[in-house]
């Protein structure tokens, strides 16, 4: 197959380099978190009472504007109401709508100025991998069933104001394809990268041109190779596959390098300052100096740098659906941990440059011992880094999900009074 970015690729990938090395210098200068605290000391976080729906309230630690946004009450017959993942922007393009996911499987379109539930979107698969579409609010992408089938095979375009559903392609080549739930299309919504499932032979690995509906090179996959997730990057160059090590791909699924044993856990691709991008993970089984680290790989060069220190207790998330704001990735940590519990429980932002420079933006009070799962918080960012969503019980109560907005003045929060 020919060169799916076409005839002119490296000019187009020399073009983006220059575009986005012009870009950031700009954004970092209006960057929406530069007053916010750079230290790495220990800052825990106190006790107060869970914050009432849809009431904004400071957090007394970090100053940021914090409102809960969901509640359990707001669909019947459910336990909690979500995001879904560090790794999928809830937000539409214009940021007026958002899609969260209730107890029961259920995908539900709010209202991001009142934060209210305004229906129930028509998607049967419990884990749909929605994408929005990146310039249109009105359109998303989700993988679904396919006639009477029982398995997920087919790509769909649906436009939330009329819940219309085009099915744009049947993989029904396939018994089902995925991308593991934790993908990513480009930044530009052309490309999503898949594994197609049949039984008795290896799986596929390859990427959909959802513009041109087409299929690219296919490439036979293990288990081992392909356990975990599969995306491509934001500029649309690269693939990267997780499984028992990290494996990076152009994007026609030629192989380019392995990244080192150990290098895979929570991680997202992310853009750097330069217009190149990295692979930013958890270091728990790929220790640099002996600690446990956010590892930033570059996948130009495949150079692997230690971003920052955590603790061994923080299970890390990463999200770096910053697309606008490249340089930093939000990282959200669990805990306790004894030895280094300097960012227990916390979110906050990481630059790239291997400085280990944070800002930190709020505690999220959220245990997964008291909660499971799904109490994690697994913070992620809207587009241009001004608003983070993130999932908590507040220590041991229903499971919800909470905006920070990093723009919003103080005059009209509430400090809530610490219990401890």
């Amino acid at each position: 197959m020919a060169d799916m970015f076409g005839k002119n690729a490296k000019l187009k990938r020399r073009a983006f380099g220059v575009m986005a090395i012009v870009w950031s210098v700009g954004a970092a200068a209006a960057s929406p978190w530069d007053w916010l605290i750079s230290d790495h000391e220990i800052r825990r976080p106190p006790e107060f009472a869970r914050p009432e729906l849809h009431q904004w309230f400071v957090d007394p630690v970090f100053g940021t504007s914090i409102m809960r946004i969901t509640d359990p009450s707001q669909v019947s017959g459910v336990s909690r109401i979500r995001h879904y993942y560090s790794k999928i922007n809830p937000f539409n393009a214009d940021e007026t709508r958002a899609v969260l996911f209730s107890s029961d499987g259920a995908k539900y379109l709010y209202d991001t100025t009142t934060w209210r539930p305004i229906k129930h979107l028509r998607i049967s698969s419990s884990d749909p991998e929605i994408q929005w579409h990146p310039t249109d609010p009105s359109i998303l992408y989700t993988l679904d069933f396919v006639g009477d089938s029982w398995n997920v095979r087919g790509f769909y375009r649906y436009d939330i104001r009329n819940d219309k559903r085009t099915l744009v392609r049947d993989f029904k080549e396939y018994q089902a394809v995925r991308g593991r739930l934790e993908g990513s299309t480009d930044k530009t919504g052309r490309y999503y990268a898949m594994f197609g499932y049949r039984k008795k032979v290896p799986a596929e690995a390859f990427v959909y041109d959802i513009v041109n509906d087409k299929v690219g090179n296919k490439i036979p996959v293990t288990e081992r190779m392909a356990g975990d997730w599969v995306s491509v990057s934001p500029s649309g160059r690269y693939v990267v596959m997780m499984g028992d090590i990290s494996r990076v791909f152009d994007i026609n699924m030629k192989h380019i390098r392995d990244l080192p044993k150990g290098s895979f856990g929570h991680g997202d691709i992310c853009q750097l300052a330069d217009g190149t991008e990295a692979l930013v993970y958890d270091g728990a089984d790929h220790q640099l100096d002996r600690n446990r680290n956010i590892n930033i790989a570059n996948l130009d060069t495949g150079k692997i740098s230690i971003g920052v220190r955590i603790g061994w207790g923080s299970t890390p998330h990463v999200s770096c659906r910053n697309l606008d704001l490249p340089g930093w990735a939000l990282i959200s940590t669990q805990g306790p941990d004894r030895k280094y519990p300097n960012h227990d429980f916390e979110i906050f932002w990481l630059r790239l440059d291997g400085s280990g420079e944070v800002r930190r933006v709020a505690h999220h009070h959220s245990s997964r011992k008291e909660g499971g799962y799904f109490a994690e918080q697994q913070a992620v960012t809207n587009r241009d880094g001004t608003k983070i969503m993130f999932a908590s019980n507040w220590g041991d109560g229903p499971i919800a999900s909470y905006l920070i907005d990093l723009k919003r003045l103080a005059k009209d929060r509430v400090t809530p009074a610490s219990t401890r």
